[in-house]
């Protein structure tokens, strides 16, 4: 991956619009969501999660294809088969279903699979593979309709897990046997999932016309099912590993209903309003996040289309507890938890869920920690008889198969 922005952040920060000290904030009232953490080098998470966010939806430069960067990613099917490969400029996006959905756990009611996930090309319906998901009742979005879920990992992080065998079981039981090795990947990985609606579907849940879709949606081709057509893009969260347990942002986009429910939307860098608290009736629009003007001036300096200026950040997560070390903190996505996977935003923690990913000695993931849905502190016990991946939950597409030469195109 090519980080374009380093001159740009230069000639910000020269504006005192980038690395300023941000003022005290205003307390969040929500007791289990912390905002704008401030980090050891000085910078808050929120203001992580935007130079972060300018630098992946940035056009990727790729000619005649209409690409953000970090739609040049290895896709999760790119990576986790018997021979990775790095993809083409140009390949098509294809959309698998819903990671948590496809896994058919019930979230609070721990059980363990006996098999190995499939994600076939598709979508899922709303809530995830049950048709009885309850989470995103209520949430309006069309019976029956599909949300597409992608996972790309950058370059650093691709290099990382082909080199280290992390992409079948085979390779992964080789890993758990070797107790001098420590998963753990480099300081420049970057991790992100993004669910997309097609354009169709999301016109019929909002009562929304072409000319806003256009306006106001990152749209791109997608074939899922094997149909190809447009996707909007709705919610996406990606994780940063400037520190071991990688910093968690999120994003929705304005329109996505209920999107400050439960926990709030707690943006101390990016939004002029930096904490919204929930609506008193759920699945209730929360209206336009106006930027602060550092913002506004870090996407107007990356030369993003005005589209991005429709998605808001709705907190970002460093710590499993609030300092009390007792009370979780939670994060969670309206479409990406609640609506596409029938996970709770209360049941809902990026950092925790990911830090019980791993596997046992046959290269096995950890299906039983992922059920327990777990937030706050992480039990050991669930991670007894496992080795960490590293908060990569990839590893549930890994196939049996013993590792092959990866290769980049």
């Amino acid at each position: 991956m090519t980080w374009k922005l380093v001159g740009v952040v230069a000639a910000l920060g020269a504006a005192g619009l980038v690395g300023v000290e941000i003022a005290a904030q205003e307390a969040a009232t929500t007791p289990t969501y912390p905002q704008g953490q401030t980090m050891p080098w000085g910078q808050t998470s929120d203001q992580i999660a935007w130079l972060t966010f300018a630098q992946i939806v940035a056009p990727s430069g790729a000619p005649n294809v209409k690409a953000a960067e970090f739609e040049t990613w290895a896709s999760d099917q790119d990576i986790y088969r018997t021979n990775p490969v790095w993809p083409a400029l140009g390949t098509a996006k294809k959309l698998q279903m819903s990671a948590l959905g496809r896994a058919g756990l019930t979230h609070g009611a721990p059980r363990t699979r006996g098999a190995l996930i499939v994600s076939p090309n598709g979508c899922s319906p709303p809530g995830g593979m049950p048709p009885q998901g309850t989470a995103g009742i209520g949430s309006g979005y069309p019976a029956g309709a599909c949300v597409g879920e992608e996972v790309r990992r950058n370059w650093a992080s691709y290099q990382y897990i082909v080199r280290n065998n992390l992409y079948t079981q085979a390779g992964m039981a080789k890993a758990f046997a070797n107790a001098g090795l420590t998963v753990s990947l480099p300081s420049d990985a970057v991790e992100f999932k993004g669910d997309w609606v097609p354009v169709a579907t999301l016109k019929t849940w909002l009562g929304l016309t072409d000319a806003q879709v256009a306006q106001e949606y990152y749209v791109n081709s997608a074939t899922a099912g094997g149909v190809t057509t447009s996707y909007a893009l709705v919610s996406f969260h990606f994780s940063t590993k400037q520190q071991g347990n990688w910093v968690w942002s999120d994003f929705e986009h304005e329109r996505n209903p209920g999107r400050c429910d439960t926990i709030g939307c707690h943006d101390s860098y990016g939004a002029a309003t930096a904490n919204v608290q929930p609506n008193a009736k759920p699945w209730q629009q929360y209206g336009a996040c106006a930027k602060t003007p550092q913002v506004a001036a870090l996407l107007g300096a990356a030369q993003l289309d005005r589209v991005w200026n429709h998605y808001c950040l709705k907190g970002s997560q460093v710590t499993f507890t609030q300092p009390d070390g007792k009370t979780p903190v939670l994060l969670g996505n309206s479409m990406i938890e609640a609506i596409a996977a029938d996970v709770p935003i209360a049941q809902s923690s990026c950092q925790t869920c990911h830090a019980v990913a791993s596997f046992d000695k046959n290269g096995q993931p950890n299906f039983n920690a992922l059920g327990q849905s777990p937030i706050g502190n992480v039990d050991p016990k669930l991670m007894t008889g496992y080795k960490s991946a590293d908060f990569l939950w990839g590893i549930l597409f890994a196939p049996s198969g013993s590792s092959a030469k990866a290769r980049r195109n």
